[in-house]
């Protein structure tokens, strides 16, 4: 009698072979804060403990990931294994083909309405093109319109174009990056958030950031609490602090300028400069190039 041979689900093995790979190749001295959080690195490569670890989920959730599991892995869960070990765009199609079934190129109906982006002025572009410092354009809905070498360098979150509220407020990689992250970064950050919220009550876009930062329980807690400040964005005359890629575990003093532009009523302008000027110490000194802000890809 012939064997009855049913029909077995194929093994995953293309994204752990993907995830593995990546994970060799990548270098932690490039992620920021990595350093403080795992210890000095010898060599390149991170464990799955590390990814773990950096992504704020634990070992056998995301060993389940690289094994392929068919488990419910979140969105952003796997935008943060993108950031984190550098993927290809190819490699970033497979991995998430394999997780949800299909093409990244359809979740676009995901992502929170923004409307159509305002050109930037020759003069801004110019602006931001030549500062040595970390420069970014953003809109009302914390959405980076363009930004310099020295951001993409020191920021790397913004070359996959995330939105910098959900960043900040969000990502376990910011609260890696942003040393007392709670108190200087996330803080001023809701309540500057809360107040664009009641300006523009309606804008659907401004809603749908809102909702994301409220779906992270840390976000929300800090959301809700009652003694936020008064004043949203914290005196540009008191350093903030913060950890640089290959720079260890030393951390930075920094102070955070926000500026309107005249021609772009909704948009601010951000430049991040070194709280004390030692051009030899830090990465902020670097000459900058231009880079405009990639197209957000839906993910």
């Amino acid at each position: 009698m012939p064997a009855n041979h049913s029909p077995q689900p194929a093994s995953r093995t293309t994204i752990t072979r993907i995830l593995r790979q990546a994970r060799r190749r990548i270098d932690p001295r490039d992620i920021p804060g990595a350093t403080a959080i795992l210890g000095p690195q010898s060599s390149p490569g991170l464990t799955q403990d590390a990814v773990a670890q950096l992504l704020g989920v634990s070992t056998k959730w995301y060993r389940n990931l690289e094994l392929g599991k068919p488990l419910t892995f979140s969105k952003a869960m796997l935008e943060g294994v993108r950031r984190l070990l550098a993927l290809t765009e190819d490699e970033w199609e497979t991995v998430w083909q394999l997780t949800y079934g299909r093409p990244a190129s359809d979740t676009s109906a995901d992502d929170p309405p923004t409307g159509p982006r305002q050109s930037p002025p020759p003069v801004v572009r110019q602006f931001i093109e030549t500062q040595p410092w970390p420069t970014y354009l953003r809109d009302h809905h914390w959405e980076v319109s363009i930004f310099n070498r020295a951001a993409g360098r020191d920021f790397p979150w913004m070359l996959y174009g995330t939105n910098v509220a959900v960043w900040v407020l969000t990502y376990p990689e910011a609260r890696t990056q942003l040393i007392r992250w709670e108190e200087d970064w996330a803080i001023p950050m809701i309540a500057e958030l809360r107040l664009e919220a009641e300006r523009r009550g309606n804008d659907i876009g401004l809603q749908a950031i809102i909702r994301t930062v409220q779906s992270d329980p840390v976000a929300r807690r800090l959301w809700d609490l009652p003694n936020l400040p008064a004043v949203s964005h914290p005196s540009a005359k008191h350093p903030r602090t913060l950890y640089l890629p290959r720079q260890g575990d030393k951390a930075f003093d920094i102070s955070v300028l926000t500026m309107r532009v005249d021609d772009m009523p909704s948009y601010r302008l951000t430049v991040i400069i070194p709280a004390h000027d030692k051009p030899s110490a830090s990465q902020l000194t670097q000459a900058a190039a231009p880079r405009t802000a990639r197209a957000k890809r839906p993910s």
